[in-house]
């Protein structure tokens, strides 16, 4: 007898916890309260993308001539180049046929943007790339 009683009472609060459940899925969807966000100078990065950032920067600075302070990363996003030309194969050269992990850091100045392309080392390859 005892055993049949706690397998009712096992049982009932089973029924009772699906049926909450099956009554709060069946809930109408409430409208969110409209947040606006806070607008960001600079995006979101990891600390890996953020030192990758970094050297991107540096990088375009001396090849412009400029201050870093002068240039601002508009996005670092990861990618994998095709081969080690980075995506941006040069003329006469030839580069080894093999997936290449790497970035691709947008940097802006004045409202010129320049795409530099990396491969996954901070003190790696870097190279602006002009090309579409």
């Amino acid at each position: 007898m005892r055993f049949h009683s706690r397998f009712v009472l096992l049982a009932s609060a089973i029924m009772v916890v699906t049926a909450s459940f099956a009554l709060t899925a069946c809930q109408p969807v409430r409208p969110l309260t409209e947040v606006t966000p806070a607008p960001v100078d600079a995006p979101f990065l990891s600390v890996e993308e953020q030192a990758i950032a970094d050297a991107a920067l540096q990088f375009v600075a001396g090849q412009l001539g400029v201050e870093s302070e002068a240039l601002h990363i508009q996005s670092v996003k990861a990618v994998q180049w095709p081969d080690a030309s980075l995506g941006c194969p040069q003329p006469d050269m030839v580069y080894a046929a093999v997936i290449t992990p790497g970035y691709l850091v947008t940097v802006e100045r004045t409202g010129e943007l320049y795409a530099v392309h990396t491969d996954s080392s901070i003190d790696g390859v870097k190279t602006i790339c002009t090309q579409k």
